[in-house]
């Protein structure tokens, strides 16, 4: 991996991981997500007129096609991933969520996008693989009762899509005419806050609870609509230039983060396993640095 691609992902990460932390303290997750979904779209909108403006890509109905299936993509990972946050700890669903999408990327990244990846750098996955499996084993060794089950599986559902959006925003920005990231960004945005107010919508009970949490949370939500849409706007950016395998596989190193901010702000447990687990990640992940593009 670039080492420029490695810092835009790097920084990534720690936004990654702070705004998600914002998520499991807070209330009410259902009134947040769709609030910061919101609020994302039109931090989201701001930038796009700076962008339009100075920074002019290349538009066309190809692009918004596939940010819209992006934006899908986007609704199907953050409805799950909130709801698995109300079910077990940030330092369970962060590493599986995170830990399943490099697997399916390195699968299919080659065969529909070329992104093949050489031997070195499969076997540098592995190992950060290895250490997801480690984190993931330990969180779930702390909690294995019928509560944690359905977190885990949100969390691994949450993962797929991950991998989706990352495997669609790499196609859109190696178009020929690709667009600008930002442009690009609000477009997906939009689309994101229109999927999942259609969730919200449907359901009577989501309806009422949707202010819910500005009343009592108005710091956290501005913070997180900012910070989503600056942690993602990075990788979207370091997608028009590195392997969407390694640029997912690399962000894995927001599990590290996450292990660390769970023990120390959350208060969660924090084993020797998931240490190890911990350690292995950044290791696969300082291979891949080392290996270049």
């Amino acid at each position: 991996m670039p080492l420029t691609v490695f810092v835009l992902v790097l920084f990534s990460a720690g936004l990654h991981v702070l705004w998600n932390a914002f998520v499991k303290a807070c209330r009410d997750k259902v009134s947040f997500v769709w609030l910061v979904c919101v609020g994302g779209t039109a931090v989201a909108s701001v930038v796009f007129v700076v962008g339009r403006v100075f920074w002019p890509g290349a538009l066309s109905w190809e692009v918004v096609g596939w940010a819209a299936l992006s934006g899908l993509c986007e609704a199907g990972y953050i409805i799950p991933l909130f709801m698995a946050y109300d079910r077990t700890d940030l330092s369970v669903v962060y590493p599986l969520s995170r830990g399943v999408a490099p697997l399916l990327t390195l699968a299919l990244g080659g065969v529909l996008l070329g992104d093949v990846v050489g031997l070195e750098h499969g076997l540098a996955v592995l190992v950060v693989v290895a250490g997801v499996a480690a984190v993931s084993w330990s969180a779930w060794l702390s909690a294995p009762h019928r509560h944690t089950l359905m977190g885990v599986a949100l969390a691994v559902w949450a993962g797929g899509l991950i991998a989706g959006y990352h495997l669609i925003d790499r196609h859109a920005m190696t178009l020929e005419a690709a667009p600008s990231p930002v442009e690009y960004m609000f477009f997906m945005h939009a689309f994101l806050v229109f999927f999942v107010s259609l969730w919200l919508v449907v359901g009577r009970a989501r309806r009422k609870r949707a202010l819910s949490e500005w009343r009592v949370n108005k710091r956290g939500v501005c913070l997180v609509s900012v910070i989503s849409v600056a942690s993602y706007l990075l990788i979207v950016i370091a997608l028009q230039y590195g392997n969407v395998t390694l640029i997912t596989v690399g962000r894995n190193v927001g599990i590290v983060l996450s292990t660390f901010a769970g023990g120390l702000f959350l208060k969660e447990a924090v084993s020797w396993r998931r240490v190890v687990g911990a350690v292995l990640i950044t290791l696969g992940v300082a291979a891949l640095v080392v290996l270049g593009g």
